[in-house]
């Protein structure tokens, strides 16, 4: 703060000092009024939400209900199921052809065996209750009338309850988003507390919560429906920025839920990675790492896991910091060109406008 201004004589001249302190209260008025300026938001209207969308399919209703013979059964199960029961039948549970009929039967086998049948009941009263599925319908209804609104001309997917025997929590197609109920029963379920720590280690539990399907159901279905053609895994740059254009686009798509839940973190893990933005920007900004092309080195970026196991980033830290970045990355970018469509934002290839246009928190 200045305390006093002298001329080049060392004359004291207080009307200069009026004139710059002017400026430099205009300076801060300038610097304040731009920091507090109201951010842009992408408004969806209110006729977005009468379009229709797929009713959703839920596999463990239609296997409870096919008729005794196992023919009739077979057929009942190809017309309510379509393509996706076969996917079901035979890479999801992996019990069959599904161009048998004797496969349906398996799925019987699969709903009464021992292990299986505790999983069921627990779905029942947690995840896949009524009460339940009609909130995760609604909500997942909702974003993809918003995605609807925002690529007109792209399919919509059709939801697909299942118990995916803890094999798949999404299974996303173009046509169709499985979603694995078990996935979701509660990280402190006593069914969730029986996995094989190595094969389900904690922080994969502790992301076993109802309040997570629709976040993580729908980022799974949009990286796979935008990986053809606009996934790139030459550079980390590439990657970086496919994940911030879909983690822009679920935040769009789901406006309203905390954006720790879109990366599955806590609302802990957020505040650490806010606190921590401009260090581990500068941990990646580096030409030898965010260029870089060993995809072995960069996947570490993007990597689930406790923590991001790359370089200085300590284990206080989420997982996929690189997702993290590259959404700030094209957060800031649209804040600056509010106009451009999120076609358009998905057809852009070259890096250099949008890490340009990305100031550090």
């Amino acid at each position: 703060m200045l305390t006093f201004i002298c001329s080049r004589n060392g004359i004291f001249q207080p009307n200069r000092i009026l004139r710059l302190a002017t400026l430099n209260w205009a300076f801060v008025c300038l610097i304040v009024l731009g920091g507090c300026r109201e951010k842009h938001e992408w408004h969806v209207p209110h006729s977005a939400f009468d379009v229709p969308m797929p009713e959703p399919l839920d596999l463990r209703k239609s296997m409870r209900n096919l008729p005794p013979d196992s023919l009739a059964a077979w057929q009942a199960w190809k017309e309510q199921t379509g393509p996706f029961g076969a996917a079901y039948a035979e890479d999801i549970l992996r019990i069959g052809d599904a161009s048998l009929p004797s496969t349906v039967a398996e799925f019987q086998r699969f709903m009464n065996h021992p292990d299986v049948a505790p999983i069921e009941a627990a779905i029942d009263t947690t995840s896949g209750a009524p009460e339940s599925l009609a909130q995760h319908e609604e909500r997942l209804t909702a974003a993809m009338q918003r995605f609807h609104h925002f690529f007109l001309e792209a399919p919509v997917p059709q939801v697909v309850w299942m118990n995916s025997g803890f094999n798949y929590a999404v299974y996303p197609t173009e046509s169709y988003l499985g979603v694995g109920l078990e996935w979701f029963l509660g990280s402190d379920h006593p069914i969730v507390g029986t996995l094989a720590p190595h094969l389900f280690p904690q922080y994969m539990r502790n992301r076993m919560q109802p309040e997570r399907v629709t976040p993580t159901a729908l980022r799974g279905w949009l990286l796979v429906h935008f990986s053809d053609p606009w996934y790139r895994t030459d550079r980390c740059v590439d990657e970086l920025l496919y994940w911030g254009k879909v983690m822009f686009i679920l935040e769009q798509c789901l406006p309203d839920t905390p954006p720790h839940l879109l990366f599955d973190w806590t609302a802990e893990d957020m505040l650490w990675a806010k606190e921590h933005e401009r260090d581990v920007w500068l941990e990646l900004q580096p030409q030898d790492v965010l260029f870089s092309s060993d995809r072995t080195e960069f996947g570490r970026w993007f990597a689930e896991g406790p923590f991001t196991r790359y370089g200085g980033i300590p284990q206080e830290s989420p997982d996929r910091l690189g997702a993290y970045m590259g959404w700030r990355m094209v957060q800031d970018f649209m804040q600056q060109h509010p106009d451009l469509s999120f076609d358009d934002l998905m057809a852009i290839t070259d890096y250099q406008g949008i890490v340009k246009a990305y100031r550090p928190e």
